[in-house]
């Protein structure tokens, strides 16, 4: 992709700096490079191309090669072959440039904005305010599922969980495997199946024509990974416990009741007594693709008891929380009255089961809320704080990478989410 123009000049610069011709051709995981012409009436000297990611503080400056003279032709050529550069499909950027002359004299353009895609599909998109979802394989039909789908997980994250877009998301459907890799960075595995780049405010996700149902989910999963991220992210180096963040996923997938993988076996762990604890899944997930199958179930019932005892108001304002730094016991303490061991000795209560061992079972059980209760205020989505490293990289979001499963492309494997 070419794109050619002149930006708008400081007009106190017009008369020691003028530009006449820019350029940017990009062409995905190959390239990005900025081109500019100018002259000046004096010699120019520095020559620096600027860019940031579209909500991000960090910006990032480079300096551009060419040959000091009172007319110049500048080059910046942004490597996307290497790792560190990896930039996802529908990555937003902001750039302009900077001249300065032997003068003293410098001109800074302003600010234009590239929406850098895969130009190697030919898209077909459906757009809403909160998201736009980009597909190249399948009907009209397939891409309106997914779309009707990515804004009820949104929805549902509104009104149960009480977080709200603030920033529009791009979700990208590769309709083949080798497509998908291709796409996503060198650090994914043969077996991802999708990836969130929270900072970017993207989803890319491979979901073939004929694996419809099995995409809906897995979608619906990441896209609630990566809204819950930017709600919670903050300055003070705190996270989500993992049966949280993983547990929204999970409940976002299907509010009603647990997908059928996590809740046989998760029925099993309560009839032998065999769950377990919160405080043990609040760090990543096992690796065992039985014990991690419980943990999902788990944290998903877990989310579900919640919002269902505690009110949709109590998570909203739990997230709130946790947005502004606080440490998990804290948190649910603050916003549900109880911490990690007391929700865990809670749910344990209503399963009908003996509170952890050690532990005081609660005086009470929560009083069931009869009807969910809007939030009179939702937490604020924020871009990602500026970090020392380059703005471009990639930042998986809190769940990771998404393994291949349903999708016929790996099989054996026993894990559907990760």
């Amino acid at each position: 992709m070419v794109i050619w123009g002149l930006f708008a000049l400081n007009t106190e610069a017009q008369e020691a700096i003028r530009i006449t011709k820019t350029n940017l051709e990009t062409n995905f995981r190959e390239h990005l490079t900025f081109t500019l012409s100018a002259e000046g009436s004096a010699d120019i000297v520095k020559a620096e191309l600027f860019y940031q990611i579209v909500g991000q503080v960090a910006s990032a400056r480079n300096e551009a090669e060419f040959t000091p003279g009172k007319t110049i032709q500048a080059k910046f050529r942004f490597d996307q072959t290497d790792p560190t550069n990896y930039m996802p499909p529908g990555t937003e950027l902001e750039y302009w440039w900077k001249l300065s002359d032997a003068n003293g004299k410098t001109l800074k353009t302003d600010k234009q904005k590239l929406l850098y895609l895969d130009n190697r599909h030919e898209w077909q998109t459906l757009e809403s305010k909160r998201l736009t979802l980009y597909w190249y394989d399948g009907s009209a039909d397939f891409g309106k599922r997914l779309f009707d789908r990515a804004n009820l997980a949104l929805d549902t994250l509104e009104s149960d969980v009480g977080v709200t877009v603030e920033h529009p998301i791009r979700i990208f459907i590769y309709g083949d495997h080798q497509d998908l890799l291709d796409a996503v960075s060198t650090a994914a595995k043969d077996w991802t199946g999708g990836q969130a780049f929270a900072d970017f405010g993207v989803v890319v996700i491979g979901i073939s024509t004929d694996q419809l149902d099995w995409g809906l989910k897995a979608m619906t999963h990441e896209l609630s990974h990566l809204v819950i991220h930017q709600a919670t992210n903050n300055t003070y180096g705190g996270q989500l416990p993992t049966w949280l963040d993983e547990g929204i996923a999970v409940y976002n997938e299907n509010k009603k009741e647990l997908d059928e993988d996590f809740r046989s076996i998760l029925d099993t762990a309560v009839k032998k007594n065999e769950l377990m604890s919160l405080r043990s899944l609040a760090s990543p997930f096992p690796t065992d693709s039985m014990k991690a199958n419980l943990a999902y179930g788990e944290s998903g019932a877990v989310v579900k008891f919640i919002i269902d005892t505690y009110g949709t108001a109590a998570m909203a304002k739990l997230l709130k929380i946790f947005a502004e730094g606080a440490l998990p016991d804290e948190a649910l303490q603050q916003a549900l009255g109880v911490d990690m061991v007391g929700l865990d000795n809670a749910w344990r209560t209503s399963l009908g089961l003996p509170p952890l061992p050690g532990t005081t079972p609660p005086a009470s059980s929560p009083k069931a809320t009869p009807e969910k209760i809007t939030p009179p205020e939702t937490p604020t989505i924020v871009p990602a704080p500026a970090q020392k490293r380059n703005p471009l990289a990639s930042l998986p979001c809190c769940g990771g990478l998404l393994p291949l499963l349903g999708l016929g492309w790996v099989a054996g494997l026993a894990m559907k989410r990760r």
